[in-house]
């Protein structure tokens, strides 16, 4: 077992129980963030071996312009990031990527080196490194690019962490909440599948549970905020019958109703098992 799939069974867990499960979401945040940490100031000691003196151009060689680097880690060494280069270029093609990466940091080596200049600022940092008594020291320059690219892959690790968990969270959750509620095999269809044709487009649903008279219904997960719009607006475009979420404010509740969708909020709800029950009785969906 991976350790994503160890957040990903310890947020279901949690979302079962009606607890909150953001803190498993942070926890993995930051052991990604920090085995980032650890191998990029292994690279730099890596680096100096190779090189005499650790400056600017030692920086921009071994962490921009380096050929054996993937486009992302050029992107997060040049303070950016791949996604922000692809949503502004309209590309995110390595040849793109590395001239982006390449402006980048001389727009922010031209700033380090205004701030080094600036007598009034009495501001010095140096990084000291040690790794298997091999001892590596940053001047300012390279210290503020070293924050630098940790503070933008600590941005990236976050977003994408949110987002990824958040949907490989969703299917193993029903399976759980079908499974603990014993709903027979031959009911349940986990796999991907979209509307039908006979809509004016297609949009992927997350579950579809089918009853005792072979009526299938769709389902929408969502682990979102209290008050996200996106909860209601989800269910109209993916014509969902059932919806299932962290947290619904009254409004989205009210929304849902209206529209004759069942729901089942989990955050602070110790009836998890028994209220998803009530929506498969209510539906004829075989269930103990």
């Amino acid at each position: 077992m991976t350790f994503e799939d160890i957040i990903i069974k310890r947020t279901i867990d949690k979302l079962i129980k009606g607890q909150d499960y953001r803190t498993e979401i942070v926890n993995s945040i930051n052991t990604m963030f920090f085995d980032f940490a650890l191998d990029f100031f292994k690279e730099i000691v890596n680096a100096k071996l190779n090189d005499k003196e650790i400056n600017l151009n030692w920086y921009k060689k071994n962490f921009i312009n380096n050929s054996k680097l993937t486009s992302d880690e050029i992107a997060i060494y040049a303070g950016t990031n791949k996604k922000t280069i692809n949503n502004i270029h309209s590309s995110g093609k390595r040849d793109v990527v590395i001239d982006v990466a390449n402006a980048n940091f001389e727009n922010m080596a031209n700033m380090i080196k205004t701030l080094e200049e600036d007598a009034d600022s009495g501001i010095d940092i140096n990084l000291k490194i040690s790794y298997k008594k091999i001892v590596v020291e940053l001047n300012l320059a390279e210290s503020l690019l070293v924050i630098n690219a940790l503070a933008t892959k600590k941005i990236a690790i976050r977003g994408g962490a949110w987002s990824s968990i958040g949907k490989k969270v969703e299917k193993p959750l029903l399976d759980e909440l079908c499974r603990l509620c014993k709903v027979p095999a031959e009911n349940i269809n986990n796999k991907v599948f979209k509307k039908d044709k006979k809509l004016d487009f297609d949009r992927e649903v997350d579950y579809q549970l089918i009853n005792k008279e072979g009526r299938a219904y769709r389902i929408e997960v969502k682990l979102m905020g209290k008050g996200n719009p996106e909860s209601a607006d989800a269910t109209i475009a993916r014509n969902s019958e059932i919806f299932v979420a962290d947290t619904l404010s009254e409004q989205n509740k009210k929304q849902l109703a209206s529209r004759n969708v069942l729901f089942l909020e989990m955050k602070n709800n110790k009836r998890v098992i028994e209220d998803f029950k009530v929506i498969l009785n209510k539906l004829k969906i075989p269930n103990c």
